[in-house]
């Protein structure tokens, strides 16, 4: 009878204490978030690059960050990721900053790029993957655009 509660209490255990390896991916997106997906994926393939959400396991969420960070790319072992939003940020953001700030995560999670915190002349920081943690300027316009995305598809 004791092997009897044993395998019962292990069941419960590892039934109720799963990890990312089975969660179930359904492409989510929050609509206020797709249009920047989608026009990423554009520019991606106008330079090259395929992106599919659905086959990166790639979403986006909205939450209330605790850092300093406005967003961010969380990796999960399982390979699923997922761009956090702060809320609040998004809320107060204009059509080009969030365009930036999504952009900016999706080259963590879709292209699988660093920080790159080089500054170009006048200050300019030189991409659109800068960390903020330097003294460089983010121009990020509908003038400087084209540039940030051809140096962030490289």
């Amino acid at each position: 009878m004791r092997s009897y509660w044993i395998i019962i209490v292990y069941l419960a255990l590892s039934v109720g204490c799963s990890d990312d390896s089975d969660y179930v991916y359904e492409n989510e997106i929050p609509d206020s978030m797709r249009t920047y997906f989608d026009s990423f994926a554009l520019e991606a393939s106008e330079r090259g690059w395929s992106i599919n959400w659905e086959a990166e396991r790639i979403s986006g969420s909205f939450d209330d960050i605790d850092t300093d960070a406005v967003g961010q790319c969380e990796t999960y072992d399982s390979g699923r990721r997922v761009i956090n939003i702060d809320k609040t940020y998004w809320e107060r953001s204009s059509d080009m900053q969030r365009e930036f700030l999504i952009f900016h995560e999706l080259g963590h999670c879709a292209l699988k790029r660093d920080h790159l915190n080089d500054t170009g002349a006048a200050g300019k920081c030189i991409s659109i993957m800068n960390s903020g943690e330097n003294l460089c300027s983010i121009r990020y316009n509908s003038a400087t655009r084209s540039a940030y995305l051809d140096e962030l598809f490289l």
